[in-house]
């Protein structure tokens, strides 16, 4: 079978700089946020937050741009399922973009606290937990939920088209609901305490998401679908590599 390479690379690639950057800037904020003094532990490594805050904005730049090279692929197969995977990658996009400015606004607000103390510390410390809560939301909310959602169109998609191996597409729509779950429990008070547990169901769709950027960059899509649809795949995506 004949393969297409591009953008089919590009895409892949793009969801392993989303993938990387994303845990990276976990890794870069988790001894900062995780902090019970959080604003003593932001004023004291700003620079570890700021990098953190960076590579989450390296990932909704490589998010965005799946958005925009997948838009012209999906639409061979419907043009409504095309609209709707960028509406969820916009909507997944601005909501955890919230997130982001908030967590920067942590640092400064850092800088007024240094020089506070009494009454006005006490509330910039209810002000930096508010910040931080609104990080944490918006991460289950569009990291987990709508981003749920966008992987539900795309391997639907995929899966009508033959573009991705059916086994692969059906291991997204299976790992699609656990995710959503994870990020909608967590939202809930008695259930938040067991977010590591419940961060696991996460597992399934974000290892597929590697696999199937995997496939792409050494695969790319087939120039004739597995189905069969010749009509796909009638303008041609790139020349073969």
């Amino acid at each position: 079978m004949t393969y297409l390479k591009q953008p089919a690379r590009s895409i892949g690639w793009l969801f392993v700089a989303a993938t990387v950057s994303g845990v990276l800037s976990v890794v870069a904020m988790s001894s900062t946020l995780g902090d019970d003094d959080l604003v003593a532990a932001v004023h004291a490594d700003q620079g570890r937050l700021l990098i953190g805050q960076m590579l989450v904005f390296v990932m909704l730049a490589a998010m965005a741009g799946t958005a925009v090279l997948l838009a012209p692929v999906l639409r061979r197969q419907s043009e409504q399922l095309a609209v709707a995977y960028v509406v969820a990658r916009t909507l997944e996009v601005t909501v955890i973009g919230v997130g982001m400015i908030a967590g920067l606004m942590l640092i400064p607000l850092s800088w007024d606290v240094a020089a506070t103390d009494g009454a006005d510390a006490l509330s910039a410390g209810v002000l930096a937990d508010s910040l931080k809560a609104v990080g944490d939301w918006t991460g289950y909310l569009g990291a987990q939920m709508i981003f749920s959602v966008s992987a539900l169109i795309l391997n639907w998609s995929f899966l009508r088209s033959g573009l991705l191996p059916p086994w692969l597409a059906v291991w997204g729509l299976v790992g699609v609901p656990l995710m959503f779950a994870s990020g909608l429990l967590v939202m809930i008070e008695p259930l938040n305490s067991d977010a590591a547990s419940l961060n696991l169901l996460v597992v399934p769709l974000a290892v597929q998401e590697m696999v199937m950027a995997v496939w792409m960059i050494v695969r790319g899509f087939p120039a004739t679908p597995e189905n069969g649809d010749a009509s796909v795949m009638s303008e041609p995506l790139a020349t073969s590599a």
